[in-house]
Parts: C-alpha cells; structure tokens; sequence
C-alpha cells in the first residue's frame, strides 16, 4: 500500500508529524513492514507492506495514520469535506437477490453534473501512488478508495434504460471491461445488472456498457459491501487482480459502504457541482446491521501474557490511544470495539495491541524456572531410536500422503476433493520408485526407505506403525534389540504393542543427535549418466583418476565420480566410474554430453592410460 506523506500530514494531523524518517522507523517497529521508500521534495511516498490480518482496515492512508496515531501519541484529527447540498426523494430501486454474496448495497443518483479535469491537489495525490488522473469524477472514486479503503463506482445513468440495480449471479455472459478487455463470466460470478445489462463484476472491474465519460450528466454512485470469498474466486479466475478486489478480498467493514457513500457524494459534488446538481436520498439495502463486539480484560491478564507490570492506567492509557470506548468495573475493562477492527476479537487479540503500543522493547527479559515434573514421552524415544538405527543401516525418511482416493474411513472436510479418505496403511510404492529411478543422481547403490505414521480404521482408530522397503532382503536381525522381526523387502510393522513391551524411559539424553545437513536446491531439469572404464597404469592410483574426471567434466558433473567396478591385472588397474550431469538452467542434450566425454578421453590418453 503506497502511502504519500503529506497526505497523512495534511488531512488527518494537525500537529506537525515526525521526519519522514522518523514515521518510517515507528511503523516498521510497531506495525508493519516497509517495502520502499520514494523521497520526493520534501515529501515521500512510503510503501507499506500491510499483512492480511490488519489488511481490512488499513489499505488506506486513514488507516496508517491511525496507527502512526497510536504510536506516536499523535492525536489524529479527521478533516471532513464541507459542501452543502440538499437531498430529494429518489425512485431508485435496488434488488440483491444474492444477499450472502452482498450483505450491503447502497445506491445514489446525482443529477447535472458537470464533470471537469481534477484540480492539481487531487491530481498530484494520486499520481504520486502511480495513478493516473482521468477526469474528476473518476479521480474522486480513486481518491475515497486510497483515503479511507472502500471502493466505490460510478454508473452513467442515462445510458440504463430504468432506475433499476440488481445485485445477482452472473448466467455465463461475455462481460466488456472498461479497457475493452472481454471475459467469460460463469454462474459462480457475481455481477451488478440493470435491465439484464451487465454493469460491473462485484467488487473487481466496471463494465463498458454504463461507462462515465467527459459527457456524463447524470450518475449512479455505488457503495458496497461483497463477500470476500466470492470477489477473490472471480478475481483469480479471470486473472483480474484490481485494487478494489484487493480490498473486498480482505473484507473491510461493511458499516464503511455507508461512510464511503456520503464521502463521495461532497466530493463529487464539490468537484462537479453545478447550481442545478440535485442529489437524491441514498437507497441502502443492508443485510448487515453493526453488532458492537464487547471484550473483558483485566490488567493482571495483560501482565500474565506479556510479563509486563503494568498498572491499571497504563493499560486505560493504551485504550484511550486506541480511541475505544470502554467501562472499568473494579478491575475489570470491558471494551468496545470499533466496527473496523474486525481482528480484535478476544481478550488475547486486545493483550497483544497493548504490548504492540507499549512496546516489546520495554518488556524485560525474565529467566525462566526449571521445569519440574518433566513426562517423557516413550513412544517419542523409541521412534527416535528406531530412526537412528535405519539411518545407521542406510535407510532414507520419507513422508507420503495421509489422504487417500479411496478407503473407508471418510473425513468430513477433507483438505482435497480428490482424497477424502485416510489411509489405512502406508504405501511406499510410489515414493521407492521414484527413488530408484533418480538412483544415480542421489549417490546411492542401493535404495532402502521408511517412514513412521499414523494409520487409521474404518472406525477412526488410528495406530503408530512403521514401514521399511528395499531392494533386496533385509537384515532380518536389524531391529531385533527393539523385539522387531523382520522377514522379507517390504515390512509394515504395527509399534504401538512393541513400544509398550520396551523398558520405560526417565530421560532423552541416550538418543544420539542426528548429524547437520545443509538443504542445497536441486535442479528440475532431467540428468543424464555416463559409464567410463579406464585402464590406470603403473603406479598412478584412482584418485589420480578422479582428479581428472572432476577437472574436465565441470559444474555439469553434479555428484562425485562413483566406483561402480575395479580389478587388477598385471600390475595394471582398470577403475570403472560412473558419472551423473545435470543443468540448473536446460535440460541436456547426448550431443553436449557427448562433447564432455570427449575432453575427459582426451585428458585421459594424454596421461597414458587407455579408456577401455
């Protein structure tokens, strides 16, 4: 969100703010993060990186300032537009026949306006955040979006045929963009129509068909409330990211339609006002009537999770910076919260606000006591041991899925439609095949894999087992020290009756740390192999050998030279070796390939010894 510094100064303090440098440092450690900052003369403007969970109320340059409010102990003084006008009786009708999908639609006409080139003060504002300026009326719904968070729109109303606006399912119609771009709508989309004449997508674009033009006289302006969900399917199926959809996507309080409406409305008419404007009474359908959420907190609560001392007036005085009204009852506050601050929903949400405004940095570090009663967990040791000693014998950990297509035990919301199921054991099929496969570019002469899961019954009872698969028999003695037999390839071993046999624990300290292993990107691209057997003579060795592989093969050659055959003769030595290429960038062709082993045959004739 690209706030403009002087906005922030102009319209919402009074008292001089900070440097810019200052406002900076005091939102990047309280609030939120900085992406960028443009400095201009004697202004700047200050990318904001908003998180989703203050999204909703502050996308706009009303909610930084409330925050830098907060911070600074600034008080924030909201300047309304004066502008006098007189409303009269309107025969608007509004019809939301999807009132989940809209639960706030508000309508108004103006009559004979006269629409202008914007004034510089709205120009530069807006070209500053890298918006370009269109004519007033246009710049007007852009300037509310950017001031106060609420998209709004303007409808030509003499291009309708009635004074009707419905609110309902798209039926798969061709929609026109205001750029002339062309989308094919479905009935998951929600549109506003008038007279079956597309008008908009809710909440994400205007249409062509009622497009305001320098030649607009009469208008509808629309102020809305959309269902987040609904706006954000629409907007990533057509590809059509907006900066209304982005803010309908983080739902912003639908009581802000009704604010953003009035706020239009003296912009509009102080921008395109005649003596001869009529301004009509406002029609709101509103499904979503304010329900004031009240919040009790004590201040020893507040202590408890911060490990603060703070006093009771500490706390008041966090909330009267906060602006929230609130009642004390002995020691108890009990909180109103503002409409906006759809975040703020318990105790717990309220105590992290005080400690965000009185600050992390003042809260003194405390030592915490030694854990006493400490309870080991004996399936938690003996599975660690278990996995020390395959890991020991050269086995991998794999993970592989939980869910499943088909099976008998179905979950009630399952995370994907196409594996509602929870499986009933564990199938290393899939994963062992794949390791095989990449064999060579992993290093390894042999693939042995586990993994240690929960399994689950038709019934929902769910059991810890352990699967081992390999290629070829294992040692059938190699999990004897834990009572696990062991009789063939593939073992799937049920741990729940074996860990109970084993000796209860009072410590962890026996189970050897795992060995550290830094994570490396590995490349998408395809690997290719070659096999090169070369007759070593005298008293050169394989390292000697190794060392020229290395040197002539390059960043290509992705894993060390491995010794697949080597035999003696006469004093001579023939060392096969088996080398793996790959590309971060393409994917390899014989002929590149070719082209290296020429040079490695080469280097090696020069040093005498003969590729076999």
């Amino acid at each position: 969100m690209k706030i403009l510094y002087s906005w922030l100064q102009q319209e919402y303090f009074d008292n001089k703010l900070p440097s810019i440098d200052e406002v900076v440092e005091a939102l990047l450690f309280h609030s939120f993060e900085i992406e960028e900052v443009q400095k201009l003369d004697n202004d700047a403007v200050i990318d904001v990186d908003v998180l989703p969970n203050r999204a909703h109320d502050c996308l706009s340059h009303r909610g930084v300032a409330k925050e830098l409010s907060l911070i600074l102990g600034v008080p924030i003084v909201e300047k309304s537009l004066q502008v006098d006008f007189k409303n009269v009786e309107t025969q608007l009708k509004i019809k939301v026949k999807e009132k989940k999908l809209c639960d706030r639609y508000i309508g108004r006409i103006l009559r004979n306006i006269e629409i202008k080139e914007s004034p510089d003060w709205l120009k530069n504002r807006l070209e500053a955040l890298g918006q370009k300026s269109i004519n007033t009326l246009v710049d007007a719904t852009n300037y509310v979006l950017f001031d106060i968070g609420q998209p709004t729109h303007v409808f030509d109303l003499d291009k309708l045929s009635e004074e009707v606006i419905e609110v309902k399912r798209s039926i798969g119609e061709e929609f026109e963009a205001l750029d002339g771009k062309k989308f094919e709508l479905t009935e998951n989309d929600l549109v506003i129509v008038s007279s079956s004449k597309l008008l908009a997508i809710a909440g994400v674009k205007g249409g062509k068909y009622a497009e305001v033009t320098n030649k607009t006289k009469n208008i509808i302006l629309e102020s809305a409330h959309f269902d987040p969900v609904s706006v954000r399917k629409t907007s990533r199926r057509l590809s059509l990211l907006t900066d209304s959809s982005k803010r309908f996507e983080n739902e912003p309080t639908p009581q802000l339609a009704a604010e953003a409406m009035e706020y239009l409305t003296r912009l509009v008419v102080s921008l395109c006002g005649q003596e001869k404007t009529v301004v009509e009474y406002s029609v709101d359908e509103n499904q979503n009537p304010e329900k004031l959420v009240k919040i009790d907190m004590q201040t020893e609560h507040v202590n408890k999770l911060l490990g603060t001392n703070l006093a009771d007036q500490e706390v008041a005085d966090i909330l009267n910076r906060f602006g929230f009204d609130y009642q004390k009852t002995g020691d108890e506050f009990s909180i109103e919260i503002p409409s906006e601050r759809l975040d703020l929903r318990s105790d717990a949400d309220l105590v992290e606000e005080i400690g965000r405004i009185y600050g992390y940095q003042n809260i003194p570090s405390v030592e915490l006591p030694p854990i006493s009663n400490i309870k080991f967990s004996k399936e938690f040791y003996y599975t660690q041991k278990i996995k020390e000693v395959l890991i020991k014998n050269g086995f991998s950990e794999v993970y592989t899925e939980s869910f499943r297509p088909k099976g008998k035990l179905l979950m009630a919301n399952p995370v994907a439609k196409d594996r509602p199921y929870l499986r009933e054991s564990i199938d290393l099929e899939n994963s062992f095949n794949v390791n095989f496969r990449n064999k060579d570019l992993l290093g390894l002469d042999e693939i042995k894999i586990f993994e240690m899961g929960k399994v689950f019954d038709e019934k929902a009872n769910e059991k810890l087992v352990l699967s081992l698969k390999s290629e070829k028999d294992l040692n059938k003695n190699l999990l004897d020290e834990f009572g696990i037999k062991i009789s063939n390839k593939e073992v799937q071993i049920n741990l729940e009756p074996v860990i109970e046999k084993l000796p209860e624990i009072n410590s962890y300290l026996e189970s050897e740390p795992r060995s550290v292993r830094k994570y490396r990107e590995f490349s998408r691209y395809p690997f290719i192999t070659r096999d090169i057997a070369v007759w070593v003579f005298g008293e050169d060795s394989g390292d000697d050998l190794v060392k020229i592989l290395k040197e002539q093969t390059g960043d290509l050659l992705v894993r060390e030279p491995r010794l697949v055959d080597e035999y003696t003769k006469d004093g001579n030595t023939s060392y096969a070796y088996r080398l793996v290429f790959q590309s971060y960038e393409k994917t390899l062709t014989d002929v590149e390939i070719g082209e290296i082993m020429k040079r490695v045959e080469k280097a090696i004739g020069d040093k005498g010894w003969q590729v076999r």
